[in-house]
């Protein structure tokens, strides 16, 4: 970096973020990273299940991430990193260890999970499983939420899923050319309780009543953007939805 880069860098680094320390760090399953932070940077904030915390990675790099857990009343919150693949973001929370220090910003609102009414639809991927669980640690005792993910390993994020606690996930391994959201479309229609032909479920009496009070699309916008579209096509109503795209092939925002 030249020396006004750097100038700017150490500038944003001093006014925006605050730092924190690794009270714990582990690898669960060779991608995943559950990640434990402390600092007063999170002692009293008001913290809504499905925030999003900015980190510093240096050289003007950023990267949000949802925390599963916060406890503003002694300063902590839980994170769960995948490791996407061979960029800054995945090379950084690959490198975490107890004692570390980094510097995060104060939570800032992405989605909120703490105002839904009834049971919720969420899609998503290995990147949005930080916030499936938020949705899930606040849900309403009458609500049960359905979670639909797409993955690289059905094996890895299952025994990610497993560790976690996440109930009512159903997994789709990706294929190349993408068919597997096929059955990710079937599936979430008849988690709300469409009875459109041909799905791969359609001899199962799993099917939910009532109403669905939120959809939630997270991880590939690619991804998000065909579910949607199939979503259309069955004629399935997508009321009261909330995106937030993670990232995108070649302009990761979580790698």
């Amino acid at each position: 970096m030249s020396t006004l880069s750097n100038l700017l860098s150490s500038a944003v680094e001093k006014l925006l973020f605050h730092p924190v320390t690794i009270t714990h760090a582990e690898t669960i399953d060779g991608h995943f990273r559950r990640v434990r932070l402390q600092g007063e940077v999170f002692k009293g904030v008001k913290w809504v299940p499905g925030q999003a915390v900015q980190f510093y990675l240096g050289n003007l790099t950023k990267r949000a991430y949802t925390p599963m857990e916060m406890g503003p009343d002694v300063g902590s919150a839980q994170f769960l990193f995948y490791l996407h693949g061979g960029g800054p973001g995945s090379a950084w929370a690959g490198s975490l260890k107890m004692g570390d220090g980094c510097k995060v910003m104060r939570p800032k609102d992405s989605l909120d999970f703490t105002n839904f009414e009834g049971r919720a639809i969420f899609f998503g991927d290995e990147t949005s499983m930080a916030a499936a669980y938020a949705l899930q640690s606040c849900r309403r005792a009458d609500a049960r939420h359905r979670y639909v993910l797409e993955v690289t390993s059905a094996a890895e994020a299952k025994s990610v899923v497993d560790r976690l606690g996440l109930e009512d996930v159903t997994l789709y391994e990706r294929t190349s050319e993408g068919e597997h959201l096929e059955g990710v479309v079937r599936k979430l229609a008849q988690s709300a309780g469409s009875d459109s032909e041909g799905s791969e479920d359609s001899d199962k009496t799993d099917k939910y009543e009532g109403r669905v009070s939120q959809w939630i699309f997270t991880g590939q916008a690619r991804s998000i953007q065909r579910v949607q579209k199939g979503l259309r096509e069955l004629g399935v109503e997508v009321r009261r939805s909330k995106v937030r795209a993670y990232w995108s092939p070649g302009k990761t925002g979580m790698d």
